[in-house]
This record gives structure tokens, C-alpha cells and sequence, in this order.
């Protein structure tokens, strides 16, 4: 009789688990010219994280704009504004030139936050209060180096 009751008590413990926690929305940055990059899919499971690389667009630069956006879709038009948050502290180069590894995690209540860095640098980020002035644009994604590329590829 005890046996059965605690077999009973197993299924129905393992009936109650529910599903790990999923986002609602994915998410998704903002690049120059209006089109979206995803980070995470709707549904993917939570807590997680994501890390890109950033570049600067003009020589010089020492912040880099990154503008988060959730909804399903390409275009950062249609998508909902999650938010622009601003990484300050990006060494001078000629744009293009720097990279900058901005994390993106997503914890278990679906609150984001992001932090970068920059070679062996962590950079201040910030949450934006105000929405840039229009004619500020997002940072651009880093396109991998073909050097890089060269290096890693096994030879013929």
C-alpha cells in the first residue's frame, strides 16, 4: 500500500512540472538601413544569453548606439522598441576597424541586459532614457575578418 502511494506521488509530481520559462517575443537588434538581426527566437528557453560583435561606423568613434528591438520580422520598422542602450569607452580606430563583443542575456523573468567589452576592456553600457536624435543610427554588426577566416580554415 505505502509502495503504491509513493509511485502515485511520483507521476503526479512529474505531471506538475511545468515547462522551463520560453520568451514571449524574440529579440532582435537594429543595423544601418533599417534591417533587424536576430538574437533569440520566441520560445527559446530562458535564461540565456547571446554574444555579437559591434564596429564603429566613422573614424574614431568612442560609443557605439545598439538599438533592441522584440517581435517576429526583418524590418526594424515593424518591430517593437525594446530599448537603445549606449556603450561608451571604445578605444579610437578607423571605423570598421574596432570590435567590440556585446553580450546580451535574457534572465529567467525575460528582463535583458547587456554588457560589452572590448579586447580584455569592459566598457560602460548604458540604458537609454531618451531615444537618440533621428539622425543617429544603430552600430553596425562586425563582419568576421577574411584573415581570421583564413587562419582557421584547414588547408587543401
Amino acid at each position: 500500500m505505502r509502495r503504491a502511494l509513493l509511485v502515485v506521488l511520483v507521476v503526479a509530481a512529474c505531471k506538475r512540472q511545468a515547462r522551463p520559462p520560453s520568451l514571449g517575443e524574440a529579440i532582435s537588434v537594429e543595423q544601418p538601413g533599417g534591417s533587424a538581426s536576430q538574437l533569440f527566437s520566441q520560445g527559446s528557453e530562458i535564461p540565456t544569453s547571446a554574444t555579437e560583435s559591434f564596429t564603429t561606423a566613422k573614424d574614431n568613434e568612442k560609443r557605439l548606439l545598439v538599438h533592441v528591438l522584440r517581435g517576429a520580422g526583418r524590418t526594424a520598422a515593424n518591430l517593437k522598441s525594446e530599448a537603445w542602450w549606449e556603450v561608451d569607452g571604445v578605444s579610437p580606430a578607423r571605423a570598421a576597424e574596432a570590435r567590440v563583443m556585446v553580450t546580451f542575456e535574457v534572465d529567467a523573468q525575460g528582463h535583458l541586459s547587456l554588457s560589452a567589452r572590448e579586447e580584455d576592456r569592459r566598457l560602460s553600457v548604458k540604458k537609454l532614457d531618451d531615444i537618440p536624435n533621428v539622425k543617429t543610427a544603430p552600430s553596425p554588426l562586425a563582419e568576421p575578418d577574411d584573415d581570421e577566416d583564413l587562419e582557421e580554415d584547414p588547408p587543401e
